[in-house]
């Protein structure tokens, strides 16, 4: 594979349900915990990708609240994710479950709600946007921009 000239656009959702827990999925490819999310195709919107890739990854549907940030990979290091020499830019959503029914995919093995202090090992880089995503909600932060 080529190194690509641009950053990559990454969106991802931060969702809690009634129990203030967040939804994460184990990824298949490197076993690790992950925001539901993922690369922005041709034609979509980061809106449109984010409620894409939710739907594909958890089989809920989800509505898109607001922007909690926009964070950078070269603030962190690409240590256990499968691509290693490209750069992501992070679009971070606040979503809401509107339907839907739980469904693993090809991307994602396992999908579970867990409390704040007790969140699993993270893929790299969302340890730093779930912290984010905690004091956005909690503190009543404003959007977050690298």
């Amino acid at each position: 594979m080529h190194k690509i000239l641009t950053p990559y656009t990454g969106c991802d959702v931060f969702i809690l349900n009634e129990n203030n827990e967040l939804l994460l999925v184990q990824r298949t490819d490197n076993n690790l915990w992950a925001l539901p999310g993922g690369y922005q195709e041709l034609g979509e919107t980061p809106k449109e990708c984010a409620v894409r890739e939710c739907l594909e990854e958890t089989g809920f549907n989800v509505e898109i609240l607001d922007l909690i940030g926009v964070f950078s990979s070269i603030k962190y290091e690409l240590k256990n994710y499968p691509l290693k020499d490209i750069e992501i830019c992070h679009l971070f959503f606040l979503g809401r479950v509107t339907g839907g029914k739980e469904t693993t995919s090809i991307e994602s093995k396992n999908i579970k709600w867990f409390p704040k202090n007790a969140l699993p090992k993270l893929s790299d880089g969302h340890d730093i946007r779930i912290n984010y995503g905690w004091e956005y909600i909690e503190q009543n932060k404003k959007a977050y921009f690298e």
